[in-house]
């Protein structure tokens, strides 16, 4: 699809304002390799999907969230909508479907990324359309974010690819800065990894904050590639910030600053094979799924001025600059949303903490 010209500079309408943030994507069952009692290798099932976990991790965290997204009428649609709702997640917004939901089983191997294999042949979160995507907006109070994830569903999907455009224009439109993870899955990505990236390229005029991982990367420009050229181009592309996160090395975020690019980097409070818990001690490494994913429920929060922070809506839509008090403040949220990660990771499955627990961890860290 042909994407709308990005709206830049003064043609840009003023920001909404407000703190509510607007999700899209899947959400689906993860079954996580576990042991029975007696021994046997088995799948936990549990519920997750990258924008899943996002919705309830910027919820936790005290955001209004609305879910846009598709979901089974199954007994898997029904148990996630269930957990969305128990999270006082709003899903006003959500298509219900006669579809199988998508379902993935995980696989974790020690040192190396989580893989995936996903079943997701005719599923309901693919029954979203572009005028459902044009309804959003106008459906909800402005929201101060729009963010898509994707995974099982990938831009290959030329419809979904033209729903999330059409949202993406919307939002904008509407006031709200739009914030992106390609969140990769590459046995889902059926053509080459130039093409694939091309398509993330394509799509990034439409984007105001782009987060991605190192596999990402990986996988778009191949091992050799460095964060930082990649967050160089893709900031030429669209987007005012870039996030990277590196497991277990933390993450960095690149933004222009006059002519130049300058970056902020936070490591994690401890090393692995440790993390830390919700009272700021060291703790094991439960599992790291769904740490990605808190980490940008936490970015959301923070740039939309959570816990009291100046709020970089402005700096996400690139209609004002990143200053000293814009870079300090950036540096905060991103240690916040490290720490919030490192939190995550210390509980089985995708867990994120609340505001609390991640004030009260940066506090004993202090």
């Amino acid at each position: 699809p042909v994407l709308s010209t990005a709206l830049v500079g003064d043609s840009r309408p003023p920001l909404s304002g407000n703190r509510g943030v607007l999700v899209a994507g899947e959400a689906l069952f993860d079954f996580l390799p576990s042991t029975t009692r007696s021994g046997e290798s088995c799948f936990l099932p549990k519920a997750g999907g990258s924008p899943f976990n996002v919705c309830i991790a910027a919820r936790r965290l005290g955001l209004p969230v609305h879910f846009f997204g598709g979901l089974s009428t199954d007994l898997f649609g029904e148990e996630l909508y269930a957990q969305l709702d128990r999270e006082f997640v709003d899903l006003s917004l959500t298509r219900r479907a006669d579809r199988p939901s998508t379902l993935a089983f995980v696989s974790e191997t020690p040192g190396k990324d989580v893989r995936y294999a996903f079943f997701k042949e005719n599923t309901a979160d693919r029954c979203l359309s572009i005028a459902n995507a044009e309804r959003a907006c106008e459906t909800i109070t402005s929201p101060g974010a729009v963010h898509v994830s994707l995974g099982a569903i990938t831009f290959e999907d030329e419809i979904m690819e033209a729903v999330f455009s059409a949202l993406f224009s919307s939002a904008r439109e509407r006031g709200a800065f739009t914030v992106f993870d390609p969140n990769v899955r590459g046995n889902m990505i059926a053509g080459t990894p130039e093409e694939y990236s091309a398509k993330v390229e394509n799509f990034l005029g439409l984007v105001d904050v782009a987060k991605a991982s190192d596999a990402d990367v990986e996988f778009l420009y191949g091992a050799s590639a460095s964060m930082e050229s990649v967050a160089r181009r893709w900031l030429e592309l669209g987007p005012s910030l870039v996030v990277i996160t590196m497991g277990p090395k933390g993450a960095a975020a690149f933004f222009r600053a006059g002519d130049d690019v300058a970056s902020v980097a936070v490591e994690p409070p401890v090393q692995q094979p440790m993390t830390i818990d919700a009272s700021g001690k060291a703790a094991p490494v439960a599992d790291t799924v769904g740490a990605g994913d808190t980490l940008t429920g936490a970015l959301l929060y923070g740039l939309l001025g959570g816990g009291d922070r100046l709020s970089l809506a402005p700096q996400a839509a690139g209609t004002a600059a990143w200053d000293e008090a814009a870079q300090a403040t950036l540096e905060a949220v991103l240690r916040a949303a490290v720490t919030a990660a490192s939190i995550s990771v210390s509980r089985s499955g995708c867990d994120p903490p609340t505001a609390d627990d991640v004030e009260g961890a940066l506090s004993a860290l202090n």
